[in-house]
């Protein structure tokens, strides 16, 4: 995918909550175009956007684990929750990444974060969640 739009209203950070996964793929529209990258959208204990990190070159599908480590160590503000987004450009989501997301949704539990969602960007915008068949962790009540 080379370019990525959203007419969704972007929520601003540390103001809106990220509530859905709209709110989501709005605030990661912020990184496109996306090359073989990994987008981590860190939200404080109320799902505001605290930061965004942009790692470049993450063409290793194992890079996520690495990356939540960083944002797991990230003391400089209290994180309580974390989007992913992997973007395989001309790619998909694998068959792996249902194993890949139970691992890194323990590792941010571990942690003491929620990992919110996962998103595969790729020819296809896909959650390896519905793999593992977890439900959504949007919560409407928020």
């Amino acid at each position: 995918m080379s370019h990525f739009c959203s007419p969704h209203r972007i929520p601003r950070g540390f103001i809106d909550p990220i509530e859905s996964e709209a709110d989501a793929l709005a605030v990661l529209s912020l990184a496109a175009p996306f090359g073989h990258d990994t987008i981590a959208v860190l939200l404080d204990p109320d799902r505001c956007g605290v930061g965004i990190l942009v790692v470049t070159d993450t063409r290793d599908d194992d890079a996520i684990f690495r990356i939540i480590d960083v944002c797991i160590d990230a003391h400089y503000t209290e994180i309580g929750g974390l989007i992913l987004a992997t973007s395989r450009p001309g790619g998909d989501i694998l068959s792996a990444d249902r194993d890949r997301w139970i691992e890194a949704s323990m590792q941010c539990d571990d942690g003491g974060i929620e990992l919110v969602e996962w998103f595969v960007i790729g020819t296809h915008i896909s959650c390896p969640r519905e793999l593992a068949g977890d439900e959504p962790r949007w919560d409407s009540t928020r």
